[in-house]
């Protein structure tokens, strides 16, 4: 996760590429953005995408767990719950102190770093996984909630007191 968060951003998808390479993971026949890390989940477990506009990539996204069959859920919980934290602990390490999310059953921590490009990792039950968002894809996610949070001021309904209609 560091490498690729911690490399000079904009990156090209060839710049992507030899990244991938040089950390020794498998490419996909099909799609050279997927490939498979050295984790040994034995499945497509990373890739990364790309802002076509700008032809640079936009995130880097890796799973840190594998499926496990579901009559082991109950067990993997738990032990979920510890990987996690131990990945907390190594980033906070690294990268100081992250911002919290927790929804329901879902918890993340998320790190911006001086490019402005974050690092977040976040657990659903018994999966983990991690992205690694480009300064240029948060911009545009900023961009997108301020978008959306003056639409929503606009399209506001005034409240009207129907016992009060003065009011």
């Amino acid at each position: 996760m560091r490498a690729w968060a911690e490399h000079p951003w904009p990156m090209s998808p060839a710049q992507a590429l030899a990244l991938r390479d040089r950390l020794g993971w498998t490419s996909s026949p099909t799609k050279e953005w997927m490939f498979t890390t050295d984790h040994d989940l034995e499945e497509k477990d990373a890739s990364f995408t790309i802002i076509k506009r700008e032809q640079t990539v936009a995130s880097f996204d890796l799973s840190l767990t594998s499926r496990i069959p579901k009559d082991v859920m109950d067990e993997a919980v738990p032990i979920t719950e510890r990987a996690f934290d131990a990945y907390v602990e190594a980033l906070t390490a690294v990268y100081g102190q992250g911002t919290r999310g927790k929804r329901k059953q879902h918890a993340s921590v998320t790190w911006t770093l001086p490019s402005d490009a974050s690092v977040r990792i976040g657990t659903v039950g018994w999966v983990i996984g991690a992205d690694v968002d480009s300064p240029a894809s948060n911009e545009a996610a900023r961009g997108e909630a301020q978008y959306f949070a003056e639409i929503a001021d606009e399209n506001d309904v005034p409240y009207i007191d129907i016992d009060n209609p003065d009011s």
